[in-house]
């Protein structure tokens, strides 16, 4: 019953109409080099994400985010529209594993758009519900630390977004913001648990927060997301710490 609850609450904060839907965070927490993994996960739409140990520090990954569903046309109800959020990047960052934590620290890059509703004003439509598609993009900072035990950890992600939205177009109409770069807290707490040899289950809880909170476009300010991971490669050896 509780659970039932849980998850009533989390669909009722992630189902309003966001232009800002951020993807779940990518945490590989490499042990050493030649690891390998692949996940999918379910929450505000479907989010992809593969990454690679290049070397027992280094670590590339790369994620890409895509929600799409039909809601009612804002102007006229008896038609639909499709509204749709899609989002890739790609970081670079820096591992380290002992017998007892592993810590990371990623950066990177990334691109999405996303077409919902909402009140642009500086659209020049007024105060007026309307289906608005806007452009952007985002640079990440991203550190994690977490246990390093074989069957169960617990990995927590302060990530800082930096959203900078560069298009706003509706119907004919297209306008370039110059509200400028938006500075987003987004904490997460993700728990790993080994389902079989090299497949591990995921559940990951994360907070959306504009800082400070003023942002122009709405955004997703809670999000829930289960998935499965594929792990392969160097995790298999035995590491000599």
């Amino acid at each position: 019953m509780r659970f039932n609850l849980f998850l009533i609450v989390i669909l009722l904060l992630s189902s309003c109409a966001p232009m800002y839907v951020p993807n779940t965070r990518n945490t590989p927490m490499f042990n050493g080099q030649g690891e390998l993994q692949g996940s999918i996960f379910l929450g505000t739409g479907i989010d992809l994400q593969g990454a690679v140990a290049l070397s027992d520090n280094i670590g590339l990954m790369g994620s890409y985010s895509l929600l799409s569903e039909t809601n009612n046309d804002p102007v006229d109800q008896s038609q639909t529209f499709k509204r749709k959020n899609n989002f890739f990047e790609a970081g670079l960052g820096y591992y380290q594993a002992t017998r007892s934590r592993r810590i990371e620290l990623y950066a990177g890059y990334g691109q999405g758009k996303g077409t919902t509703t909402g009140q642009y004003g500086f659209l020049g439509l007024g105060q007026q519900e309307v289906i608005v598609t806007g452009k952007y993009n985002r640079f990440f900072i991203q550190p994690s630390i977490g246990t390093n035990n074989r069957g169960f950890n617990m990995i927590f992600t302060p990530r800082v977004s930096f959203v900078n939205f560069n298009e706003f177009q509706s119907g004919v109409i297209t306008e370039t913001p110059d509200e400028g770069i938006h500075l987003f807290l987004e904490p997460s707490l993700t728990a790993r648990f080994r389902m079989a040899e090299n497949l591990n289950g995921m559940f990951q809880l994360g907070l959306n927060v504009a800082m400070p909170n003023d942002a122009f476009f709405d955004h997703v300010p809670l999000q829930a997301s289960f998935g499965i991971q594929l792990h392969l490669g160097g995790s298999l050896r035995t590491r000599v710490y």
